[in-house]
């Protein structure tokens, strides 16, 4: 059986068989067009936050090249510009066997802020005070943790409270020093507990806590921009 197509409907199926190629082809092209358009704007966006990262970079570098300025203007303020008299008053001087308040200010500055726990070097610098302002019969009594003590460098080290009791026998004005020298020391005495008594010679005895702080560790680590 012949079947008879006209040719008008030739036309139209040659039509419709065009429009669904222009059809599909435009799918093709917008759907490489999308997907072409999210890969630039994800560059993009990475592009962009890396350039975000280096500005905050560059400006922390700059804060920390002015910063470094001014530490290295107030250290040599502090142990090159001192002059003949250290930061508690006595003489600046670079003799090792110096006792407060003479030495030069470096060394006041290590000896009065330790890193580590260290007792014995406590009482020696609390003895040399007391021996200074002529304290007679001098006690210094404490705790000595030296083996339970934490000396480990952490990233945010706090102060550790070391309890000590300093009692003795001066004058008046030997009293009126020994409060100055505690008060002048780099390394913090607080005081809890005071007390005064006599005439002539004076009795003094205190409770205090000095504290030393574990040095702080630094850790770098490589940021990943994502």
């Amino acid at each position: 059986m012949n079947i008879k197509i006209s040719e008008k409907h030739l036309q139209i199926d040659k039509a419709q068989s065009t429009i669904v190629a222009v059809i599909a082809g435009a799918s093709i092209v917008t759907v490489f067009c999308l997907m072409s358009s999210r890969a630039l704007l994800a560059k993009a966006s990475y592009q962009h936050k890396v350039i975000n990262e280096k500005q905050k970079s560059a400006k922390q570098l700059a804060q920390n090249v002015k910063d470094a300025q001014t530490f290295l203007t107030q250290y040599n303020d502090v142990f090159n510009g001192s002059g003949p008299t250290n930061i508690i008053g006595g003489r600046n001087t670079d003799d090792p066997n110096a006792k407060p308040p003479d030495g030069n200010n470096s060394h006041i500055v290590l000896d009065a802020l330790p890193t580590t726990y260290d007792f014995p070097a406590l009482v020696t610098s609390i003895a040399s005070i007391l021996q200074k302002d002529a304290v007679a019969s001098p006690a210094i009594v404490g705790l000595d943790s030296s083996t339970t003590a934490d000396n480990t460098p952490s990233a945010n080290p706090q102060p550790v409270k070391i309890p000590i009791t300093i009692s003795g026998t001066t004058t008046y004005d030997g009293a009126k020093s020994l409060f100055q020298d505690l008060e002048r020391s780099i390394r913090p005495f607080d005081v809890s507990k005071l007390s005064i008594s006599g005439t002539g010679a004076i009795n003094v005895s205190l409770d205090a806590n000095t504290y030393y702080q574990p040095a702080k560790s630094l850790t770098i680590t490589n940021r990943e921009i994502k």
